[in-house]
């Protein structure tokens, strides 16, 4: 659980490549967000990640399509098996921990390079800052994820554990703990 960003496209041509990776590395350098150059067989592009937050890939597989390393090991695990593969070419970012002024920095990059360098281009955002441009809006969603996560964090601090206990009988457990302090929130 997390704020965080979705996002896929396309590269426009190939040869754009270069050119998104080295302005992108040194978008990144001047951030201080630990630019990370991946070019290997599977994937070519660049990640970076912003101080708690998780890295963000614009890495693109041989068709030019977004793809993260985490997706495209996925790829490989379920090669054959049924199920929405057009999903595994979304990518997606956690930055409710790095803060909303690095979620912002995130989405004007994304704007930018989206425009410049991708086609094809969809974005998904929870705190509804790329939507929107509303700051205010950004802020209020980071608060409500905040009071979730401590209102869980809050619920289960006194979680010990069962001997025995399978994994179902404790995810029933939390449940039912969660739900018995979310109906003595509300009253």
């Amino acid at each position: 659980m997390g704020l965080s960003i979705h996002y896929s496209g396309v590269l426009r041509d190939k040869k754009l490549l270069t050119l998104l990776t080295e302005e992108v590395s040194e978008i990144s350098e001047t951030l201080d967000w630990a630019p990370r150059i991946i070019d290997d067989k599977e994937l070519k592009g660049i990640s970076f990640a912003p101080e708690r937050s998780e890295p963000v890939f614009l890495t693109f597989d041989h068709n030019n399509r977004l793809l993260s390393p985490t997706n495209n090991f996925v790829k490989e695990i379920y090669d054959g098996v049924r199920f929405d593969k057009e999903l595994l070419f979304t990518t997606s970012v956690k930055t409710q921990y790095a803060g909303p002024d690095a979620h912002i920095a995130v989405i004007k990059l994304l704007k930018y390079v989206s425009a410049k360098y991708l086609e094809s281009f969809t974005l998904s955002d929870e705190g509804n800052y790329w939507e929107t441009g509303d700051e205010k809006i950004l802020y209020a969603q980071f608060k409500k994820y905040e009071d979730a996560l401590d209102f869980v964090q809050k619920a289960l601090q006194d979680l010990t554990a069962v001997p025995g206990e399978t994994a179902s009988s404790l995810a029933e457990r939390i449940e039912k703990i969660l739900k018995e302090k979310f109906r003595e929130k509300e009253e």
